[in-house]
């Protein structure tokens, strides 16, 4: 018995070696919170089997994007995802922070102006976790790019072990990584079919929805998004403060697109 666990060890150790110095487990290290590296680590050095720490860090909530409306209020100043911030389109921001968080796998549902988000997009496209979705019927409204990337989710991801999606607005670049995993966090840690953010205690976004409630987002329409959901499963909801009121800033109008710049300002000084 003394024989097989030495033997485990070793194995574990040689396992380690080789892990560590592949691309792939470098990015992941990269792109994830540094306690979950470290738990990671330390149950591969001790024996742990690799069906148990695939199945213990696979992702268990999906990412869609939503970035295929008109840009109606912004008038002349055009298409509010391509608004720059930071050297970088507001649209950039966001995928960039979902890129850098947990979920998997990532759908980027676009519409207006596809072909011309997506040219301004390049670097990021690169990414294999990033799936894009055109929405032909965009002009109707915002729930029908969730229909749309919900769709694609279950078409192309149905076998995955997958309990949930988190929805996030392509205009809302104060977002970060670390706010998606918090949120995630909490639905995994509650079961609760509803998890969305708080700011100031108002009610914001991104939302996080259980995939048991599929069926009901998929009847809703016009630009109304996830609410009427919400408002049905009002007592199921977890709630979290997020405390950064700034993050909820999206860019609907040029006034809004002068807040945000002015917070992505103040928190370069901070």
């Amino acid at each position: 018995m003394a024989t097989t666990k030495n033997s485990n060890r070793r194995g574990g150790k040689k396992n380690l070696w080789v892990l560590m110095n592949s691309h792939a487990f470098a990015r992941w290290c990269v792109c994830s919170p540094f306690s979950r590296v470290r738990g990671f680590l330390s149950r591969l050095n001790h024996g742990e089997s690799a069906p148990q720490r695939a199945m213990d860090h696979q992702a268990r909530t999906a990412a869609i994007i939503l970035a295929a409306g008109t840009s109606s209020r912004m008038g002349e100043a055009g298409n509010k995802l391509l608004l720059p911030l930071h050297n970088r389109p507001v649209l950039a921001h966001v995928i960039e922070a979902v890129l850098g968080s947990q979920a998997r796998p990532i759908i980027l549902v676009l519409g207006h102006q596809a072909e011309e988000v997506k040219a301004r997009i390049q670097a990021d496209l690169r990414e294999s976790a990033l799936e894009i979705v055109e929405n032909a019927d965009y002009a109707q409204g915002q729930s029908t790019s969730m229909k749309a990337g919900l769709r694609a989710l279950l078409a192309s991801h149905a076998g995955q072990h997958l309990t949930s999606v988190i929805f996030l607005l392509g205009d809302q670049p104060m977002i970060t990584s670390a706010m998606i995993d918090r949120l995630i966090a909490l639905r995994e840690q509650t079961g609760r079919p509803i998890v969305l953010p708080l700011y100031g205690g108002q009610r914001g976004n991104p939302v996080v929805f259980s995939l048991d409630l599929v069926p009901e987002l998929l009847q809703v329409s016009g630009d109304e998004g996830g609410r009427s959901i919400i408002q049905r499963h009002l007592q199921e909801v977890a709630t979290l403060e997020m405390g950064e009121e700034a993050a909820n800033f999206d860019v609907d109008t040029w006034g809004a697109y002068l807040q945000v710049q002015a917070a992505w300002q103040q928190k370069m000084l901070e």
